[in-house]
C-alpha cells in the first residue's frame, strides 16, 4: 500500500498576492457597507461570512498529497486536482520556503512551510536516486 503525506501550500508569490487581494476585497466591501449604516446590516454579515469561508478554504484546502509515484495538488474552488507524476519532475529547486519544479517545460513555484520543504526535498532526492538506479 502506498504511503501518502499531506502538506499545505500556497501558489507562487504573484498568484498568491492576486488571490488574497480578491479575498480581502470581499472583506473590504463588507466593512464599507457596515460603515454606511449605523446599525448592523445582514449584507455586512453575509460579506464577512463569505470572506471567512473563502479565506479558510484558501488556507486549508490547498494541499499537496505526496505518494511514491505522484504529487496531487488540490486547489481552492476547482474540483479537478493537478496530478504530477514524480518521473515528470525536472530541475527541482528549493529555497527556505519555496519549491520550484519544471514539468513538461512549465515552471511551477509553490510556497510551503520550512518543515514541509525539508521533507519534500528528501522525498524528491530519494525518488531521483531510485530512478537513476532503475535506468542503470
Amino acid at each position: 500500500m502506498e504511503e501518502h503525506k499531506k502538506y499545505f501550500y500556497q501558489p507562487d508569490l504573484t498568484t498568491a498576492i492576486i488571490n488574497w487581494c480578491w479575498v480581502l476585497l470581499i472583506l473590504v466591501i463588507g466593512i464599507i457597507i457596515a460603515f454606511e449604516y449605523t446599525y448592523f446590516q445582514w449584507v455586512t454579515g453575509a460579506f464577512i461570512a463569505v470572506f471567512l469561508i473563502i479565506a479558510s478554504l484558501s488556507i486549508f484546502r490547498r494541499t499537496v498529497t505526496v505518494s511514491p509515484t505522484k504529487l496531487v495538488f488540490s486547489r481552492v474552488l476547482q474540483s479537478q486536482f493537478m496530478t504530477i507524476p514524480v518521473k515528470d519532475i525536472r530541475q527541482p529547486v528549493f529555497t527556505k520556503c519555496t519549491m520550484t519544479i519544471t514539468v513538461h517545460g512549465e515552471v511551477m513555484t509553490f510556497t510551503f512551510s520550512n518543515r514541509s520543504i525539508k521533507s519534500l526535498r528528501a522525498f524528491l532526492q530519494a525518488s531521483a536516486k531510485e530512478e537513476a538506479a532503475d535506468v542503470a
